[in-house]
């Protein structure tokens, strides 16, 4: 053996080493504080909710366009639901969130930013964020909350709801780029490379039809009709420039193939 383990540094240094070797790996994140009160973190799906077809590494960029477009219906008239500034805090937590969520993981977001400029107070979006099919679902539970003047009363960060597949909230959301699942709910078809996970079927598979027999077009019309609006959005989409020719090739060969 080398002479200098025989010293206590040296016994010290092997010893030091060995401890390193023996701690276990560093976790990956399930949260990201991004101000005092704004943060991303992963949550346990909701209870009977199907498996997301997660992790998932989406471009940012067209995560940022599908977020920009949701509009927040008020009383008030009709605003974008995030600020240009809270955007570009969110998207880059977003993206690592998605990225490290499980099938058994929802997205839940918390932001809270002066959305009329100015020095007005904080207000909270509160939302659940997950992805379905080839879709990232957003359910926005409160949009527009005022919190601060009772935190800054009691020191005690309020409860907040993070919205629900089986309850609506009181938000009323739009946006002329995704898919209107609820008032509180849109389906945004960002690019998604090739490596989303296979889909979890929803539904048990429809027995294939003899082949000599002709599929009823009862049966055929939805499915066609379905293509067609795959086909429509991923053309709207290339055409936005949110998704590459070459990613909308691959696209357009997975729809046609799967039809």
């Amino acid at each position: 053996m080398n002479r200098c383990f025989t010293a206590p540094a040296g016994r010290l240094w092997l010893a030091t080493c060995l401890l390193l070797l023996a701690l276990p790996a560093t976790p990956a994140p399930r949260q990201w504080a991004l101000d005092e009160f704004s943060r991303i973190e992963l949550g346990a799906k909701e209870a009977r909710a199907p498996a997301n077809h997660q992790p998932l590494r989406v471009d940012a960029a067209a995560l940022q366009a599908q977020l920009a477009a949701v509009r927040l219906h008020t009383r008030d008239g009709e605003q974008p639901l995030f600020g240009t500034d809270e955007l570009a805090l969110l998207v880059p937590a977003l993206v690592q969130a998605l990225a490290a969520a499980g099938p058994d993981d929802d997205v839940l977001l918390l932001s809270t930013a002066r959305r009329s400029g100015g020095f007005d107070v904080p207000l909270a979006l509160s939302a659940r964020l997950f992805v379905q099919g080839e879709a990232l679902q957003l359910i926005v539970h409160e949009a527009r909350r005022d919190f601060i003047a009772a935190y800054r009363r009691t020191r005690l960060m309020p409860r907040f709801a993070y919205g629900s597949r089986s309850a609506a909230g009181g938000s009323q959301l739009s946006s002329a780029t995704a898919e209107s699942r609820r008032a509180d709910w849109v389906a945004m078809p960002v690019a998604m490379p090739v490596t989303m996970p296979a889909a979890v079927p929803v539904s048990a598979p429809v027995p294939a039809s003899p082949p000599s027999t002709a599929q009823p077009a009862s049966a055929a019309a939805p499915a066609q009709s379905a293509l067609e609006r795959r086909l429509r959005d991923l053309k709207r989409l290339q055409e936005q420039a949110l998704i590459s020719d070459d990613e909308y090739q691959a696209l357009r060969r997975d729809a046609l193939q799967k039809l």
